[in-house]
């Protein structure tokens, strides 16, 4: 055999087996959403102070560009670059403890953070709550945006409603804040049909609660955030998440979140790219409250994902990893459920 030949075997060999494509990083950006500063407050929705100033350490002494949201989205919306290690930090609600306990920790680290607030419990001056002069008082530094009037579960309501809570919470920032940014955090994270296309008639940005990384490629009306509440704030899947990357999808089949009928509902993912042989054996999905879920690939490019068991009434969730060339990175995708 000439070395001609010997040489075109080896790079057969090469191409069929090197693990992972020369394709070049997406510009992306980690986005992570807290809630309340508290160690006595429910788990659920809860960071202590002292995890969440871990977290800003780490974010500084490990060069994390941390970024206002406005920026990354208008980064992403005009496919601009973005500095690598992007994160942006954002809490939902307006629970006093940002002001009392995050606050003083972010003018320390000069790190920006954006707050979705619910109007009504800061008009009715509840005692957990910020006001609305705290919040006067935190700017720059930390942006305002709509979080809903009531906070209510933005899934089959009327279409008068779903304006209110909206509208009416969008004209209330923009009196106290003097701002007008269309940003909208769903509550609970869940939409349906009715309060997405009414979002993307009025031309918002909207925010979701499943874990993933905010891409070009992202649908702008239900961009990812990882929560940083109860276990998942802790430094070891903290420092996993920041370093996360979004998985190269160009499409996601259903976009709703909302499933009847058939309890086994089915992801298709198709990629925006070819995945190699590794990507691909070493993709996975896992189902809240299940284990691994079911998979049928269609080439290197396409996939079908469904659990083994039906999904329990309210939130489920399929969370999709893939090994990054870098060890201790990952590609990540999620689909949140909602069964009613």
């Amino acid at each position: 055999m000439n070395l001609s030949k010997i040489l075109l075997k080896l790079l057969v060999v090469i191409l069929i087996y090197t693990p992972f494509s020369s394709h070049a990083l997406e510009n992306d950006c980690v986005l992570l959403v807290y809630h309340r500063f508290s160690d006595d407050g429910p788990k659920s929705t809860s960071t202590s102070p002292e995890i969440f100033k871990q977290h800003l350490e780490y974010l500084k002494n490990n060069d994390y560009s941390v970024l206002p949201l406005k920026n990354v989205i208008s980064s992403l919306q005009s496919k601009e670059s973005l500095p690598s290690n992007c994160i942006s930090l954002t809490a939902d609600d307006g629970f006093l403890s940002i002001y009392t306990e995050a606050y003083p920790l972010l003018v320390e680290y000069q790190f920006p953070m954006s707050v979705f607030v619910s109007t009504n419990p800061i008009d009715k001056k509840y005692a957990s709550m910020m006001t609305w002069s705290q919040f006067r008082e935190m700017t720059p530094l930390v942006d305002i945006y709509n979080h809903s009037v009531n906070h209510l579960h933005l899934v089959n309501q009327s279409a008068q409603i779903i304006e209110d809570e909206i509208l009416s919470a969008q004209e209330r920032i923009a009196t106290e804040m003097s701002t007008n940014d269309k940003f909208f955090a769903y509550p609970y994270g869940e939409f349906d049909d009715s309060s997405y296309s009414y979002l993307k008639s009025e031309g918002y940005i909207a925010f979701g609660q499943q874990s993933g990384v905010a891409s070009q490629t992202s649908d702008f009306l239900n961009i990812p955030r990882f929560s940083m509440s109860g276990p998942y704030a802790q430094m070891n899947s903290f420092s996993l998440k920041v370093k996360t990357l979004a998985m190269p999808i160009e499409s996601s089949d259903p976009r709703s979140m909302i499933f009847s009928g058939d309890l086994m509902p089915i992801l298709n993912l198709n990629f925006s790219r070819e995945l190699t042989s590794y990507e691909k054996s070493n993709f996975s999905c896992y189902v809240s409250g299940q284990d691994k879920a079911n998979l049928k690939w269609d080439g290197l490019q396409s996939v079908s994902i469904w659990p083994n068991e039906p999904l329990a009434i309210g939130r489920s969730r399929y969370n999709c990893t893939m090994p990054y060339k870098e060890a201790g990175r990952y590609y990540w995708f999620s689909k949140l459920w909602l069964r009613l």
